[in-house]
């Protein structure tokens, strides 16, 4: 990182070959840690391909380093532990995760790189079906990650009525999508850095993780795309992320939660766009053969902008087949 990070600590626990990495980004998550740790574990156990896990630690003090270390070899796992300290320009999870990912394709380069949070809970087949996907022939993985229940539950209504609104018209936007523009793919994915999956050299080849100052999931989701890449969204794959407000990522998860919980009419996915955008882009997809990937610069939905989008959403989608 060109001189702005400074290495603390490196344990290494790995020989050999590895099918798989999976790399992790953490800071001051000791408290969840345990949680994450013990899915990871599971998920680990449920496949018989040889792998390891890379933490990038950066600034923290809370000894969720030695806990990882002490996980680790507790379990008898391979893996690799790194403590940074970074400059305050790229003290962020985007940077903290290219690290990870960068170390996790140093140690599988023939491999399949995975990718989640430390506030995050994989599901058990969560390994399995990151590698069967990229050997069924998808450059990216990708899962609609749900937030714990219990965390969820204790959140004001609008949240969980706008993540279910924003669901629904996910699966209505897709629907139009392909009827309009004669593509089989989704319109739109809901990349998250809780559960992702990609092959070592796709990544290597794309030039690693893009690194803005958030949102680094989605940015490599559009660059897989970009390249002509095949990209799946796993409805449910079993991945909890915390639901807690005060999240350590600037621009993360906990971020727009906090917003979401305190506005009456919170934005939604910025990915979502209105029915009408819906249908130049499919026009521009079955006309030129190719999809527009030219910025517009369009505020995000509201929950209520996004109820009137759905609705006609699923009107057009009643009509029955569409021209």
């Amino acid at each position: 990182m060109n001189g702005q990070a400074t290495l603390r600590e490196l344990s290494v626990r790995a020989a050999g070959d590895f099918a798989f990495a999976v790399a992790i980004p953490a800071r001051n998550e000791r408290e969840i840690l345990p949680r994450m740790l013990a899915a990871l574990l599971l998920a680990l156990k449920g496949v018989s391909e040889r792998g390891l896990v890379v933490f990038a630690v950066n600034d923290t003090h809370d000894g969720s380093a030695q806990l990882i270390r002490d996980w680790l070899r507790i379990n008898g796992l391979p893996g690799v532990v790194v403590e940074v300290g970074l400059i305050p320009a790229i003290r962020s999870a985007p940077y903290t995760r290219r690290l990870a990912l960068d170390i996790a394709s140093h140690f599988a380069p023939a491999g399949a790189l995975l990718t989640t949070d430390a506030d995050s809970e994989v599901g058990p087949g969560w390994i399995r079906q990151g590698l069967d996907g990229l050997a069924g022939g998808f450059d990216l993985i990708c899962e609609d990650v749900r937030l714990d229940d219990a965390g969820l539950a204790a959140l004001p209504d609008q949240v969980r009525l706008a993540g279910d609104a924003e669901r629904a018209y996910y699966a209505a936007c897709d629907q139009l999508w392909q009827k309009w523009s004669g593509e089989a793919g989704a319109f739109a994915h809901r990349a998250s850095g809780a559960s992702m999956a990609i092959q070592s050299a796709t990544y290597r080849k794309l030039g690693g993780l893009p690194v803005p100052s958030h949102g680094e999931d989605a940015a490599l989701c559009a660059m897989v795309l970009g390249s002509g890449g095949r990209v799946v969204t796993i409805a449910d794959g079993g991945t909890r992320t915390s639901a807690r407000l005060d999240g350590r990522a600037v621009g993360g998860c906990g971020e727009a939660l906090s917003k979401r919980a305190s506005q009456e009419d919170p934005e939604c996915d910025d990915a979502l766009v209105p029915i009408v955008e819906l249908r130049r882009l499919a026009i521009y997809r079955r006309t030129f053969g190719v999809r527009d990937y030219t910025v517009r610069m369009r505020a995000p939905l509201h929950y209520s902008e996004l109820l009137r989008e759905l609705s006609e959403a699923n009107a057009l989608l009643s009509e029955g087949p569409l021209a």
